[in-house]
C-alpha cells in the first residue's frame, strides 16, 4: 500500500508540472489541455529520467465508454434491515423526508439512486463526471450499473448511452447525498456542453443529505455518507479508496486503458449507493416507529422533520417524549424551542409562555426575548417585561448579537415606558 501511495504522489507531481507548462500555453481549451495530459508521457521522478524506460505495448483503443454491475442480494442484512426491505418504502414517508408532496405520489420501488465520480470538486465546465454511478431495486436485489468515461473526447457517446439506460429505467424519482448542490448541477452542466438536458431534472429530486442533517446532528459528529453508513448500517469501508486519489486513478486509467486501476473507485460508488439506499430506508422507519431510533437526539430529528413537513401532531408527539426522556440538556432545550414554536404558531399562548420560562430558567437568552415580546404586547405588562431584559443582561454569557438585540429592546421599552408614565402623570 505504502508502496502504491508513493507512486501515486509521484505521478501527481508529474501530473502537477506537466498542467502547469500547459496551463502556460495561451489558447488552449480545458479540453484540449486534459487531451495532451492524457496523451503526455509523465516522468514519475528526478530520479527515474536516468533509468531505462521499458518498453510498453500502447493499450488498445477502447470504447467511449465500459460498464460493470454490482448486485446484492435480497437477504444481505445491514443496519437490521435487509435489503428485501427496501420494496417496503412508503411514499408518505418519502415525501416528509424530502419536504415534497410530489413524493407521496410516486412508486418508490422506482426510485434510482445516483452518484457521480469527477475530476474534482471545484464544479464547472473543467469539471468532467467521468464515472456515473445508478442503483436501483430488481426482483432478486439492489443492483447497481456504473458508467465510466474511456474516452474524454467522446462525453456525447458516453451520454447517449446513459440517456438510452435512463430511458429503460423509467424511473419514478432520482436520489442523491449532496445531488441538489452538486452532482445535479455538475451534470446538467455537461449535457448543456453536450446540446441535451439531463434526463432526471423532470423527476422529483431527494438530497437524503439534509434529512440526513437533520435526523442525526444531535447524535453524531459527522453526516459523511461514508461514516453514517458505518455507524448506522455497519457497513465497513476500512478498505475504501481514498476520495483524494481518485481523479489520479482515472488519469492513470484513460493512460493505460487497464480498467482494473479503477476497481477500487467503482466498488467506492457501489458502496455508497447501497449505504445511500438503506439510509434512506432507515430514515422511513424512524418516522412511523421510534423503536428504530438510537437516542433522544434522533427522536428530537424526526420530530424536525415531521415539522418541517408540515404534519405539527405528530411533531408536537415526538417533541414530548424527547422532553420527558431526554438526558442531554441540549437535545432537552432544542425540543423545548420547537415545542413553544408550535404553540406560538397555534396561537397557544398560555402553554408557550410555560415552555418559554422553563427555558429561561436554563439561560437562554432566546426565551428571554419570547418573553419579553409577550408581556409587552399580549400582557400589557410594561414592568414585566423590561425586568425580564435588565436580569438577562446582567447575567451575562450572551453572544454579541444577543447582546445587542437585548439592550435595543431594553431601550425601546425604557423609553416606552418613560412615555406612557409622562402621559399618566399629565
Amino acid at each position: 500500500m505504502a508502496k502504491t501511495r508513493d507512486k501515486l504522489e509521484r505521478l501527481d507531481q508529474s501530473i502537477h508540472r506537466q498542467w502547469n507548462r500547459l496551463d502556460a500555453e495561451s489558447g488552449l481549451s480545458t479540453r484540449e489541455k486534459l487531451d495532451r495530459l492524457v496523451r503526455s508521457r509523465l516522468s514519475v521522478s528526478c530520479a527515474d529520467k536516468h533509468r531505462p524506460e521499458p518498453r510498453v505495448n500502447p493499450p488498445a483503443e477502447l470504447p467511449p465508454f465500459l460498464e460493470r454491475e454490482y448486485i446484492y442480494e435480497d437477504a444481505i442484512r445491514l443496519g437490521g434491515f435487509r435489503i428485501a426491505d427496501l420494496r417496503e418504502i412508503r411514499s408518505r414517508e418519502l415525501a416528509v423526508l424530502g419536504g415534497d408532496p410530489a413524493f407521496a405520489q410516486i412508486d418508490p420501488r422506482g426510485m434510482l439512486f445516483f452518484d457521480t465520480e469527477t475530476t474534482g470538486l471545484a464544479g464547472g465546465t473543467g469539471t468532467i463526471a467521468f464515472m456515473l454511478g445508478f442503483g436501483y431495486l430488481t426482483d432478486h436485489g439492489f443492483l447497481v450499473r456504473i458508467f465510466v468515461l474511456s474516452d474524454i473526447n467522446r462525453e456525447k457517446e458516453f451520454l447517449e448511452r446513459v440517456d438510452a439506460f435512463l430511458l429503460e429505467r423509467h424511473a419514478s424519482a432520482g436520489v442523491t447525498y449532496n445531488g441538489k448542490c452538486f452532482d445535479y448541477p455538475l451534470m446538467e452542466t455537461r449535457y448543456i456542453l453536450q446540446r441535451k438536458r439531463f434526463p432526471l431534472l423532470s423527476l422529483p429530486h431527494l438530497d437524503f443529505l439534509y434529512p440526513a442533517r437533520m435526523l442525526w446532528r444531535h447524535t453524531y459528529p459527522s453526516r459523511r455518507l461514508g461514516y453514517l453508513g458505518d455507524m448506522l448500517l455497519g457497513l465497513s469501508r476500512d478498505e475504501d479508496v481514498d476520495g483524494a486519489e481518485i481523479p489520479r486513478l482515472y488519469f492513470e486509467f484513460l493512460r493505460s486503458g487497464d480498467l482494473s486501476i479503477l476497481d477500487a473507485v467503482m466498488e467506492h460508488n457501489a458502496l455508497d449507493l447501497l449505504g445511500l439506499a438503506m439510509l434512506v430506508n432507515l430514515g422511513t422507519h424512524c418516522l412511523t416507529d421510534l423503536s428504530h431510533t438510537r437516542d433522544e437526539g434522533e427522536i428530537l430529528g424526526t420530530a424536525r422533520l415531521l415539522e418541517s413537513a408540515g404534519e405539527l401532531d405528530a411533531a408536537v408527539e415526538r417533541l414530548e417524549t424527547v422532553r420527558i426522556v431526554a438526558q442531554r440538556p441540549d437535545v432537552q432545550a432544542q425540543a423545548l424551542k420547537r415545542l413553544s414554536q408550535i404553540r406560538k404558531k397555534k396561537r397557544l399562548f398560555k402553554e408557550a409562555l410555560e415552555l418559554w420560562e422553563e427555558l429561561r430558567f436554563m439561560g437562554d437568552p432566546g426565551a428571554v426575548r419570547e418573553l419579553s415580546i409577550h408581556y409587552e404586547h399580549r400582557e400589557r405588562d410594561l414592568r414585566r417585561a423590561l425586568q425580564l431584559v435588565r436580569d438577562a443582561l446582567l447575567s451575562g454569557g450572551l453572544s454579541g448579537q444577543q447582546q445587542a438585540d437585548l439592550e435595543r429592546r431594553l431601550l425601546r421599552l425604557t423609553s416606552k415606558l418613560a412615555k406612557l408614565e409622562s402621559e399618566d402623570g399629565a
